[in-house]
């Protein structure tokens, strides 16, 4: 059961009458952080908190959370109307529940984090980080206008249908914030995995990190299943509140995690850690064996380690995840080529003896990729090549299938003199005569 208060807050903006959702822990301490999440267009407080679950985590992490609703359907992403209704919202929280201003993180969905770009450049002084999903407002190029240095990390689907990937150019329009942060570092973590509970997320996270002042801009690239995925996600709420989390305003602007967080997060990597290096033993993943190698040094080095000061567990946090993620990856690409080539094996065995189907164009390339793509015979050590053999494997199956599929579906006649008193008709239905795809009594016929 979780230990929160749920309240609807009226105020008064611009004439009317606007409302916010509000979430606070049953035991609220003075100088908590605030954090604020805008809905997208045509939603509501209720419909976002329903699906990213961001309040759950307020009796643990102990932070006020607040859903504003839009007047109606559409935020004013191009005036300042809903810019001074957040302030006045950042107001209420702060004369209510006396959070600490320092500590106040902006997050959104969809039209929501347009609203979030776009007030950004004049709410540096008021926000610490800015945490947008599935949104940018691509109308605008707000890093031109900030005056200040950011925090922010957007998280977007590769396969999100509003704000499609390549079209908006999302890495590169989150790049340009670490530019305009003078960023130092530049990282990216492939098959990065954000716990959420027990769900995980995978996907690609990449950094740009001014070493010197500590300000972050991140990109978190997840893949969602289904066909294309513009929805509020809970699997979210953990990676957005563990960035924001750390950040506040003024001189000392990034917060450590308590001694009690560091060594949960530690305990957590090293667990992973184990958990991979333990199920990649089978020789098929012996192309990994540098990589797990690699990451029992880290095990070694890390078995044991204890410290009093919650600083001293990041790095060994950080090693331990990233060494974890590379196994990770390369287990996944190697699950997946074997699969592949275990189905594509089939079909070649299932249909080697059948003459209908073992000349077909589709079945003789897949015996041709099954030979090519052998790891003894193709330096297959390298991810992405993986990544191609087994997208290539499956793809080809997958028009062999296609294409027997619809064969199996046809009726065939030897010869045309077979049937020289069948009407025939082509597929548009027009009268049609001699061999090919024809139609009789409404049933599929190759004539030859």
């Amino acid at each position: 059961m979780w230990g929160y208060k749920m309240q609807k807050i009226y105020i008064t903006h611009s004439g009317k009458q606007r409302s916010m959702l509000v979430y606070t822990p049953d035991k609220l301490p003075d100088n908590s952080p605030l954090f604020i999440t805008t809905h997208g267009m045509g939603g509501s407080s209720e419909n976002q908190a329903e699906h990213d679950l961001m309040y759950e985590l307020v009796d643990t992490a102990r932070f006020v959370m607040c859903y504003p609703n839009a007047d109606g359907d559409y935020w004013d992403i191009s005036g300042t109307n809903d810019q001074n209704f957040i302030i006045k919202v950042i107001d209420e929280c702060a004369q209510r529940f006396k959070i600490n201003r320092n500590r106040v993180y902006w997050s959104g969905f969809s039209m929501g984090s347009m609203l979030l770009f776009h007030c950004m450049p004049n709410m540096l002084d008021k926000i610490a980080a800015f945490a947008p999903t599935s949104g940018i407002q691509f109308s605008e190029s707000p890093w031109t206008k900030c005056t200040k240095k950011v925090n922010v990390m957007e998280c977007i689907a590769y396969n999100d249908n509003a704000f499609t990937y390549s079209k908006y150019n999302i890495r590169g329009y989150m790049e340009n914030f670490g530019i305009m942060n003078k960023y130092t570092k530049n990282d990216t973590i492939t098959g990065y995995r954000t716990k959420n509970g027990t769900s995980w997320f995978d996907g690609d996270r990449e950094m740009w990190i001014n070493e010197d002042t500590g300000h972050e801009v991140v990109l978190y690239s997840y893949r969602y299943s289904g066909n294309g995925s513009h929805t509020p996600v809970a699997e979210n709420s953990y990676e957005i509140w563990n960035f924001c989390k750390r950040f506040q305003l003024g001189p000392n602007m990034i917060v450590g995690p308590t001694l009690e967080e560091a060594i949960a997060s530690f305990n957590d990597a090293f667990a992973v850690a184990n958990d991979i290096y333990n199920n990649t033993t089978d020789d098929k993943y012996s192309t990994a064996e540098l990589l797990r190698t690699e990451l029992k040094e880290q095990i070694d080095k890390y078995n044991g380690f204890e410290s009093a000061d919650s600083s001293a567990y990041l790095a060994p946090t950080r090693n331990l995840t990233e060494a974890a993620n590379a196994l990770t990856v390369r287990k996944t690409n190697l699950d997946n080529y074997y699969a592949a080539r275990e189905r594509v094996k089939t079909l070649i065995d299932q249909y080697a003896d059948n003459p209908a189907c073992n000349t077909r164009p589709y079945y003789l390339r897949m015996v041709t990729l099954y030979d090519f793509y052998d790891l003894s015979q193709q330096n297959m050590t390298n991810d992405s090549k993986l990544e191609t053999a087994a997208k290539t494997l499956n793809e080809t199956a997958d028009m062999f299938e296609s294409d027997l599929e619809f064969s199996l579906s046809v009726r065939e006649i030897n010869t045309s003199s077979d049937s020289r008193n069948i009407p025939l008709y082509d597929i548009s239905g027009r009268r049609a005569t001699g061999s090919g795809l024809r139609i009789v009594k409404g049933k599929k016929i190759y004539v030859k």
